[in-house]
């Protein structure tokens, strides 16, 4: 599980420091930097996955523009494998290029991998030295680990790389077209067929993803991939006629169906195939497309899992059902911030309606969160 972010020197996060739990709700108005850390977590992510080199993901523009410091640090910590990990990364910027000035994984404090002034130090997983040897200074040394008996703790860091799902769904653009097995969710999910391609290999979970969607989604029976080239496959779905229960389930491509439709079929994917897999999932306004009956189930399963340690969850929202349902227990964040000056954040805690006898999504929409009247 994620515990930790820390980022500075990007964007509006200067010195910038959050720990997460299993459920966090991120609240505040536009512009605080509640994307950002998705932003920024969706970089280092693809940094540490090998999937492009540091000027691309970590560009100088997205240095604090009211700054001159050329150096960006992150640090995030996760809990897993019997123990808690540290990745650090620092970027510095030149006039001329970008480059890894260090990156560091630890183990409960003990060193896996120092990276630093161009030269790699590795180390088992004993923690013993192993070789030192130079290094492309542009890209991230991870990915080029190949997984061995004595690297193990590292190669357990990298898959859990690959279990942050950051996604900002946008329907119009989830295509029904599949080429081939993705393990990475694009941010817009338009990639959503070739990911259930790779996560449907568990029929278990597709089973349970089955029949909840049976349940939330009127007269679904199932998926369907037809093949319609050597390499090239679309996703389609059956529904059962509701003029006569006889009748063979009539098939749509998943491009044809609502906004609404795409979107209860990815927030459900998103929770019943991950779940109990150790994944985070990243969310930017989950009720986008939704009427509150729609949202309201999903948001109580959602809760649940993550009660109950299946799944960790980020959630961005403004919408006041799941304020005020989530804020119920303390796991709301707070960002504000004012022009050129840094991002500040604060823990929302339930004491603050039960002091004024108001919502806490009510508070938010008079602005009195942290100024009571």
């Amino acid at each position: 599980m994620l515990k930790r972010i820390y980022i500075d020197n990007f964007g509006c996060l200067v010195n910038f420091e959050l720990n997460i739990d299993s459920i966090n709700l991120f609240l505040g108005g536009n512009g605080a930097g509640k994307s950002t850390v998705f932003d920024v977590l969706s970089r280092i992510q693809n940094f540490v996955l090998g999937l492009g080199k540091v000027g691309q993901f970590f560009p100088i523009y997205n240095c604090t523009r009211w700054q001159t410091l050329p150096i960006q640090r992150f640090e995030i910590e996760i809990n897993g494998n019997g123990g808690n990990y540290k990745y650090e990364l620092a970027i510095e910027h030149s006039s001329e290029q970008s480059f890894v000035r260090y990156e560091r994984l630890f183990f409960n404090t003990l060193p896996l991998l120092n990276f630093e002034k161009g030269e790699v130090q590795t180390y088992d997983d004993n923690h013993r030295p192993g070789p030192r040897y130079p290094f492309d200074w542009s890209q991230s040394v991870l990915p080029f680990f190949m997984p061995r008996h004595d690297n193990t703790k590292m190669t357990w860091f990298k898959k859990r790389m690959e279990r942050f799902i950051i996604v900002r769904i946008v329907p119009t653009l989830m295509s029904d077209i599949s080429e081939q097995e993705e393990i990475l969710l694009n941010l817009n999910m338009n990639n959503y067929s070739s990911w259930y391609r790779y996560i449907s290999q568990d029929q278990g979970k597709v089973a349970e993803l089955i029949h909840v969607l049976k349940q939330v989604l009127d007269g679904f029976v199932s998926f369907r991939f037809d093949k319609i080239s050597e390499k090239r496959s679309i996703l389609k779905l059956r529904f059962a006629s509701s003029e006569n229960s006889n009748a063979p389930p009539i098939e749509y491509y998943f491009g044809e169906l609502s906004d609404g439709q795409k979107m209860i079929i990815a927030l459900y994917t998103l929770l019943y195939c991950t779940q109990s897999e150790d994944y985070t999932l990243c969310i930017d306004e989950p009720e986008n497309f939704l009427a509150l009956p729609e949202i309201q189930p999903w948001l109580i399963q959602l809760y649940d899992f993550c009660i109950d340690g299946k799944i960790q969850t980020l959630l961005i929202s403004h919408h006041p059902v799941l304020i005020n349902y989530l804020l119920a227990s303390p796991i709301g964040y707070w960002f504000e911030r004012e022009s050129n000056a840094p991002v500040r954040v604060k823990k929302i805690s339930n004491q603050d309606a039960e002091n004024t006898g108001l919502a806490i999504s009510e508070l938010i929409e008079r602005g009195w969160l942290y100024d009571p009247a």
